[in-house]
């Protein structure tokens, strides 16, 4: 069962110049065909400009297509009436925590989505205290976000999207912001999102590592999709990804190069364990 589907999916900006008032469009998605499974832990990738965070702000009807369609759980984006629903159906996280944390106090930011919602008080309790739990923040509880680190700030900000109780949580480079400690926990707690809850998760990011444990990878390009396929298939093809602006894994690459020096090692290899594996029987 699909949770998100585009179809035929176009999005054009507008550039305005100050000084003539002459416009020039950008299509920045065109004629985009997608679908993302319930359930599933997609990673959406790409140079800057290819797509991926315009994509991302029309799942949530942030923005609203120039032509065709996104559904969300069957919703059309393009229906006002919907787009309460399908907000709550589909949480947005956001590359900077700090625009999206809003109160003074961390169980009162959690509580803000859901509370708005309209959703009773001791319910409104549970949520917020599930949701801390799932991102190992109740320790955290009655802190302000002012005192916390870039990485406690984005689990209070997914922790605030949870509460709301969504099927499929979009996270638009969530870690771009953090230290590698801080994009650690955050890559963590939405793996245990997915795996435990059942949570589809469509992380967008430019860190190639973040994509190795993910169901499926989708490469975009100029508003379209370049490459789909699991982490292994996507990676095994480092020369197409490099021709499109775009690095691979350490260990892929280090795996690329060895195998032009001679060694017989598998294409997409993602990890080291796996990359001495294969260096061990060329022995």
């Amino acid at each position: 069962m699909n949770i998100i589907e585009a179809i035929k999916l176009n999005f054009d900006y507008v550039n305005r110049e100050e000084s003539d008032g002459t416009e020039t469009v950008v299509h920045a998605l065109s004629d985009l065909d997608l679908t993302i499974e319930k359930g599933s832990f997609v990673c959406i990738l790409g140079h800057n400009g290819s797509g991926k965070s315009t994509f991302a702000r029309l799942i949530n009807g942030l923005n609203l297509p120039t032509e065709g369609t996104i559904l969300v759980s069957g919703m059309d984006t393009k229906e006002e009436e919907k787009l309460l629903a399908i907000r709550e159906t589909a949480g947005m996280v956001f590359q900077n925590p700090d625009n999206q944390i809003i109160a003074n106090v961390v169980e009162e930011d959690v509580a803000f989505g859901p509370e708005n919602m309209g959703v009773p008080q001791a319910e409104l309790e549970t949520r917020v205290t599930k949701a801390l739990e799932n991102v190992s923040m109740t320790a955290y509880r009655y802190r302000s976000p002012n005192r916390l680190s870039g990485g406690q700030k984005q689990r209070v900000a997914i922790a605030g999207v949870m509460a709301m109780k969504p099927e499929c949580i979009v996270l638009d480079e969530p870690t771009a912001m953090l230290d590698p400690t801080g994009r650690e926990d955050v890559l963590k707690t939405v793996h245990e999102l997915n795996r435990q809850d059942g949570i589809t998760i469509v992380l967008i990011t430019h860190y190639m590592e973040e994509a190795v444990d993910a169901d499926r990878v989708i490469v975009m390009d100029h508003g379209r999709v370049a490459m789909d396929g699991t982490p292994v298939e996507i990676f095994g093809r480092v020369e197409e990804l490099k021709k499109l602006s775009l690095s691979v894994p350490v260990m892929t690459e280090l795996a690329f190069e060895l195998k032009k020096a001679g060694l017989s090692i598998p294409e997409g290899v993602l990890r080291e364990e796996e990359l001495v594996e294969a260096i061990l029987k060329n022995r």
